[in-house]
């Protein structure tokens, strides 16, 4: 890669010449700004005709780590079908690690600042600068899966001469666009959009969807997937090396994770533990996450569990001891998932793994289109989501897309019993021994 530092700064120079007009007039017109940019693309090479097989391809997306694996198809899908191209992909840095490992792309940049913008002009200073990491690989090929309007206007100033994405302005606001700037500020920025289909559910088919428009076929592998490196191999038998020799059954537990309202009490977890323990005395469990949420969560689930006279030699606490790569070689050697709705929980639904976790969504409320048990359940293994019977009283009139509105502590989750969890590990044994893939949502109360 041949990098023209004089194009690139003459190209940033022109982007701050245009951001004093925005702080003059504190208006932004993105036809107006299109017009003024497209000279400087042109003078330097950015805007001649696509090749037939693009040497260049940028992706980006904007989101977490549930986010990313859920892309992991489109960036398989996309290294297929452009195998010689060199492939670059940005992202939020809360996946970074997961997507090192990833075998398809050939160098990751994160971007630290990439969502919840609300003020357009700060939006505009970060991409002025982050634009210059960009410009000099002259991208052919641009595919962009956004949550934020940030993402689309970064495609544009990366200079790709083809930009794909949705037509944004046909998608409703919800949980897959969240972005506080307007639909018609960002649009313009794409000049190969491809229709929404309202059809795709999903995440992951949601974000297939502008591969399968774009390139005329549907995509045909669509399971999602995680990678890890033989030394993260090594980590995970090495850590558990007494158990995978004794050959016991292994569960992941994860009770932490970001949303406060998705988080089912640390204390519910360990008498649930107490309980299997009692019928399966077999069965190990380990105790995965990291950050100071799940950090602070795992304690209170070690006071609550000693002062059951649970057992110690039956928990491994790795709580904030391993990087996602190695989380993901853990998960890989046990035989399910136990836990909240977390990065964690795709990673385990990625590798195939049996889930059961609470769920804050009432099992009043109907599950649209929009909802996340819908848009994010693991659905190429077995899983049980159970759900509280009513939404607690404030949530009733304004439920958001969780069902449960009140994101600054765990809420209708909380009355989500032990007993009903319990008896959802045998529906799930149940669906496992079946062979029924899938996510189903459970009423708690048509199980107690």
């Amino acid at each position: 890669m041949v990098i023209d530092m004089r194009a690139i700064e003459d190209i940033q120079q022109g982007i701050a010449i245009y951001e004093e007009q925005i702080k003059q007039t504190k208006e932004f017109n993105t036809h107006d700004f299109i017009q003024y940019m497209e000279p400087y693309f042109v003078r330097y090479g950015d805007r001649t005709a696509m090749p037939e097989s693009p040497r260049n391809i940028l992706i980006i997306h904007d989101a977490g780590v549930g986010d990313f694996i859920n892309l992991s198809p489109c960036l398989r899908a996309i290294r297929e079908h452009y195998p010689m191209a060199h492939i670059v992909l940005v992202l939020f840095p809360r996946a970074l690690a997961l997507a090192e490992a990833c075998p398809y792309v050939d160098e990751v940049i994160p971007n630290l600042r990439q969502c919840w913008w609300d003020d357009f002009l700060s939006l505009y200073e970060w991409n002025q600068d982050f634009c210059a990491k960009l410009l000099p690989y002259h991208f052919d090929l641009a595919f962009v899966f956004p949550h934020y309007g940030s993402a689309v206007q970064l495609a544009y100033l990366s200079g790709a001469k083809e930009r794909v994405a949705y037509d944004i302005s046909r998608v409703q606001k919800s949980s897959f666009w969240h972005g506080d700037i307007p639909y018609d500020v960002v649009e313009p920025f794409i000049n190969r959009s491809v229709p929404y289909r309202s059809e795709n559910t999903h995440a992951t088919d949601r974000y297939l969807g502008v591969l399968d428009a774009f390139w005329g076929q549907k995509v045909k592998a669509r399971e999602t997937e995680v990678w890890c490196c033989p030394e993260d191999i090594n980590c995970a038998e090495e850590i558990l090396s007494d158990w995978l020799v004794e050959q016991y059954p292994l569960y992941a537990i994860v009770m932490g994770g970001e949303g406060a309202y998705k988080r089912w009490p640390p204390e519910k977890y360990a008498q649930l533990i107490r309980l299997l323990q009692e019928d399966y005395p077999v069965l190990r469990f380990v105790l995965l996450g990291g950050g100071a949420i799940d950090e602070r969560e795992v304690q209170r689930f070690l006071q609550v569990y000693g002062e059951l006279q649970g057992r110690t030699d039956a928990i491994r606490n790795l709580v904030g001891k391993l990087t996602y790569c190695e989380t993901v070689a853990v998960i890989d050697k046990c035989e399910a998932y136990i836990g909240n709705d977390t990065g964690n929980m795709h990673l385990a639904a990625a590798l195939d793994k049996p889930i059961l976790a609470p769920n804050c969504f009432p099992a009043e409320f109907p599950l649209g289109p929009d909802d996340i048990p819908t848009i994010f359940a693991p659905r190429q293994t077995p899983a049980v989501f159970i759900q509280p019977e009513k939404a607690l009283e404030d949530c009733k009139t304004k439920r958001s897309e969780y069902g449960c509105s009140n994101a600054k502590e765990a809420h209708c989750i909380v009355q989500i019993k032990v007993q009903a969890m319990r008896k959802g590990f045998d529906l799930l044994r149940a669906r496992c021994n079946s062979g029924q893939n899938g996510t189903i949502c459970v009423n708690q109360e048509t199980l107690l």
